[in-house]
């Protein structure tokens, strides 16, 4: 077990964020966090970097990891090249030259690497912003929205990414509104609507257990929808 959350809630005055959420993490597996807009997915991330604090409720660590973070958005200065993005942001990690080439070829921007940014297209930034969280050997890899600005073949490409990750051993925690995308990848669930959970487990022991083939059907059902 990685962490343990009891009660976790962070409100803010929209009435939106997190409302008394108990979950744990497992080590080595991958967890979707999975909602629609508003459902409090990006406010669990926040939780679980330390960007903030909860308001009520504990968020207890069994074993506290070194964090690889990848934003919903990163605004990434629109005159430096990717290699300058990548070289200033591994400085920080004190990561080599080697890696900092290797993460570009993973996320398909090596050729285009002494580009600038700001003639990017949003799956090439949101790609770059990807390889950026690659940086290091943190073994825990917390993706928000990933799948956001790329295309098919990209969010493919992602999928084998984070199955790469696992098989190092790191654990995978990622946000998500696309429903089969969670359900391909992930070993384990978490829903989220308004701000609360609808469901949490293992995700075939959850489907199997509700007698549904698929999260999409699952997750209407538990909305009367």
């Amino acid at each position: 077990m990685l962490l343990v959350a009891s009660n976790l809630s962070n409100v803010y005055a929209n009435n939106r964020g997190l409302k008394n959420a108990s979950f744990s993490v497992r080590s080595g597996r991958i967890l979707a966090l999975a909602g629609g807009n508003g459902a409090g997915k990006s406010t669990l991330l926040r939780l679980l970097t330390g960007q903030e604090k909860p308001l009520s409720g504990e968020l207890i660590w069994q074993e506290r990891q070194a964090i690889r973070f990848m934003p919903d958005d990163i605004d990434f200065p629109s005159m430096l090249t990717a290699t300058e993005v990548i070289q200033l942001l591994a400085s920080l990690k004190s990561v080599g030259s080697n890696e900092q080439e290797k993460v570009l070829k993973r996320v398909g921007l090596w050729d285009v690497k002494k580009q600038k940014v700001q003639q990017f297209s949003k799956g090439m930034r949101q790609r770059l912003n990807l390889a950026q969280s690659l940086l290091g050997n943190g073994p825990l890899l917390i993706l928000d929205e990933p799948t956001n600005g790329l295309d098919p073949y990209w969010i493919a490409e992602l999928k084998k990414i984070i199955l790469q990750e696992k098989a190092k051993g790191c654990t995978v925690v990622f946000s998500t509104h696309l429903l089969a995308f969670a359900e391909e990848i992930a070993d384990d669930i978490l829903v989220l609507h308004d701000g609360e959970i609808l469901m949490s487990g293992d995700l075939k022991e959850i489907l199997a257990e509700e007698n549904y083939t698929t999260l999409e059907n699952l997750w209407l059902k538990k909305l009367n929808l």
